[in-house]
């Protein structure tokens, strides 16, 4: 598991601790143009490629679903160097899944919807400090605003995240530093009205740590259409940017059933996309 919080924010705790829309009329496998995905499906596989040909294979990350719809696996494979990159195997227990020895997610279970995670600011350290991240959602089940608390400290959030929505797809992200009051990232996005997919990606931009989990666990309702662009800015204290990062997406490929089998990404990669930018093509588990 990576690093998760940047090193002022671990600092801290030590202290407080001491396009375009194309159809096909051929036939087509379960992720290929012109398919029938199926009623109710899910992505449970996102395989990235070269750009330019969609031939050479970077690699995937995909989900083992079982028919209780609970993701008993994820796995993400580096395709070049035939290597595992990432591999978790959640167990579940009545509302909690949990990701390792250390880390869980806690789930509403009338909503399906995660309510709670806990976890360690730095996995690979024993006794790193642990964090609580509160989940909360708007009349729409839109998640609205993501507080991050030390656990030695539940009742003051350290970093909060916060998401607007217009038109039912999410526009702009803050995440701001609570002690400072200084941001740390913000982003903004951009759809096409026209491509309104069933069941596409959430775009939740300044995840990074836990980002390979984003598309198998349920976070709300997902944005009605298609991103067209995707640009997050990165900044020091003192709301002073230093970098950024855009994408784009194209080349819309979609099922006859309205789901995404494949879409162009180019520009930079983003951490919060558990995928490297080339064309990327979709499977689904359908319930």
């Amino acid at each position: 598991m990576k690093k998760f919080l940047p090193f002022y924010i671990i600092a801290t705790a030590i202290v407080f601790t001491s396009c375009q829309k194309e159809y096909s009329t051929e036939g087509g496998s379960n992720s290929g143009a012109g398919a029938i995905i199926g009623t109710d499906c899910r992505i449970n596989k996102i395989a990235f490629a070269d750009s330019a040909t969609g031939l050479v294979g970077y690699g995937s990350i995909s989900a083992a679903i079982n028919a209780l719809d609970m993701v008993t696996d994820v796995t993400k494979f580096d395709s070049l160097s035939l290597t595992i990159d990432f591999n978790a195997q959640p167990q579940y227990f009545t509302d909690t899944v949990a990701i390792d020895a250390d880390q869980y997610f806690i789930i509403d279970m009338t909503t399906k919807r995660v309510n709670l995670f806990h976890g360690l600011v730095d996995p690979t350290v024993p006794g790193s400090p642990e964090f609580d991240v509160n989940y909360m959602y708007d009349g729409s089940g839109h998640l609205a605003q993501k507080s991050y608390y030390f656990t030695l400290i539940p009742t003051v959030p350290f970093l909060q995240t916060s998401y607007t929505y217009t038109n039912g797809n999410l526009t702009s992200m803050t995440q701001q530093d609570m002690f400072t009051g200084d941001l740390v990232k913000d982003a903004s996005l951009s759809y096409y009205s026209n491509i309104s997919p069933k069941n596409y990606l959430y775009l939740f931009p300044e995840e990074s740590a836990y980002a390979e989990f984003s598309q198998f666990y349920n976070f709300g309702s997902k944005s009605a259409n298609a991103v067209k662009s995707l640009k997050v800015r990165y900044y020091d204290p003192g709301n002073v940017l230093v970098d950024s990062s855009v994408s784009v997406f194209s080349n819309y490929i979609m099922s006859r059933d309205n789901y995404v089998t494949s879409v162009l990404m180019t520009g930079n990669d983003q951490p919060s996309i558990p995928a490297t930018a080339g064309k990327l093509s979709f499977s689904y588990k359908c319930k």
